[in-house]
């Protein structure tokens, strides 16, 4: 294996984005669920709205050739993701245990199916990936920056502005982060990156991500970054679950005058996946400016309701199985809509390979639980003292944080730099362990 495996940072990108490129194939042109139908459309029509970020509709625009060529984002996708996580790896580990644990993960659907399905999410994560391994190596090395900024901190702050949770993601991350530093380094003599410096390098991948965010949605697009009608949908999943329960009567009446009812609002479904409630998209609409506050109503007068419909419903998020053992979606492993114009190349041998997505799917109990994920990591860090796992723990903190609160749903894909970051870091001191260990025995 070590004769076969080049150890070297450019030989683990070109073997790994082959095995990425073969999955394509298999697969081409990708993976479509109904949200990668909308990508699909803005592509074709050049229709964009502050639906998506300006970033990932110019990207879906422009690299699809005005929807000429679908197949080919699928295949960016899946190779800025693959690099971003062969990074991470080499950040993480010596150049044979990266080598490895990158290859090993880029076989396994959480990145090689995830990366041919036409998401943002899975650019975002990329970009959250690569600034994660920008700090670890600057935590590693404060030195040795230069590259590491061209080829981390840059495209990473551009990629992650292709969610518009990336950004809060990254303010969260610093302050985590940066108040760890703090901490640390008045209780100790380190010599390891001061917090003015990381404050600096956090500020520059913020503002960038900032400028991309803002900027490209109100003069590409012409449009507030901030989607009201997508922004308020968690808050309406709680007013809507919380209108069915019997405390919840003539909530609506009282909070949203003049616009539906308790009945017309309450959904039990809204509780853990998507909402059912009869109310109309007009009417929703109406409703942006007194929902914020009938949340916070609920909020004042019931915050256990809401704590525990958020645990709940973010199961999968929760390092501990209070609500069970999570079941949200996870991969998404076919092409969702029939007849319109997308299908795959070689559909005989693409069902036979999706049974190792659907597998890995089935196990989404384990192989989707972020909040286990984020477990592994802390505790790693703790028990093999691996202190460059910090930034990707103060990363997942942060991710999960926000999406406990905001998320609307549950989605697998919505926390995959947690799994991604989780599952290699597991990959990798299990290496690190079994070759230390079979050092340790006698040879013949």
């Amino acid at each position: 294996m070590k004769r076969l495996l080049n150890p070297s940072l450019v030989a683990s990108l070109l073997r790994n984005s082959a095995v990425q490129f073969i999955w394509w194939v298999i697969f081409f042109p990708g993976f479509f669920s109904t949200d990668s139908f909308g990508a699909v459309n803005i592509a074709k029509t050049g229709d964009m709205t502050n639906a998506y970020t300006a970033s990932w509709a110019l990207y879906v625009r422009i690299f699809s050739f005005h929807g000429h060529a679908i197949g080919l984002l699928t295949l960016i996708n899946g190779l800025l993701l693959v690099y971003s996580v062969t990074r991470l790896g080499y950040s993480l580990f010596s150049k044979r245990t990266a080598a490895l644990s990158t290859f090993l993960l880029t076989v396994t659907p959480v990145v090689s199916g995830m990366g041919v399905t036409l998401w943002h999410d899975i650019l975002m994560t990329a970009g959250i990936v690569l600034i994660t391994a920008f700090f670890i190596k600057f935590q590693k090395d404060p030195s040795d920056l230069k590259s590491h900024i061209y080829k981390d901190l840059i495209p990473g702050a551009l990629l992650t502005s292709f969610r518009p949770n990336g950004l809060p993601t990254l303010l969260v991350f610093a302050v985590f982060y940066i108040s760890y530093l703090a901490i640390k380094r008045s209780n100790s003599n380190s010599n390891g990156p001061t917090v003015k410096q990381t404050a600096k390098f956090a500020g520059a991948a913020i503002a960038l991500t900032a400028v991309i965010t803002f900027l490209g949605s109100n003069v590409i697009i012409g449009m507030s970054p901030i989607n009201n009608y997508y922004a308020q949908e968690w808050m309406r999943n709680d007013i809507s679950c919380y209108a069915d329960t019997p405390t919840g009567a003539g909530f609506v009446e009282k909070q949203i005058p003049g616009i539906g009812s308790t009945d017309s609002w309450r959904s039990s479904a809204a509780c853990a996946f998507l909402n059912k409630a009869a109310i109309t998209s007009e009417e929703k609409i109406a409703a942006e400016k007194y929902v914020p506050s009938a949340w916070i109503k609920i909020l004042k007068s019931d915050p256990v309701f809401i704590v525990k419909t958020h645990l709940d419903r973010n199961a999968y998020l929760v390092p501990i199985p209070i609500s069970g053992v999570p079941t949200e979606p996870f991969l998404h492993s076919t092409i969702e809509f029939k007849d319109q114009g997308i299908e795959w190349a070689f559909p005989a041998i693409a069902e036979k390979a999706r049974i190792l997505m659907r597998a890995w799917n089935a196990g989404r109990g384990l192989t989707g639980w972020a909040g286990l994920w984020a477990l592994v990591l802390i505790v790693l860090a703790i028990w093999r003292k691996q202190k460059t796992l910090i930034p990707a723990i103060a990363m997942s903190i942060a991710m999960i944080g926000i999406l406990f609160v905001v998320a609307p749903i549950p989605d697998g894909r919505y926390a995959l730099f947690v799994l991604i970051a989780g599952q290699l870091a597991l990959v990798g001191n299990f290496i690190e362990w079994a070759q230390t260990g079979s050092n340790r025995r006698p040879t013949d």
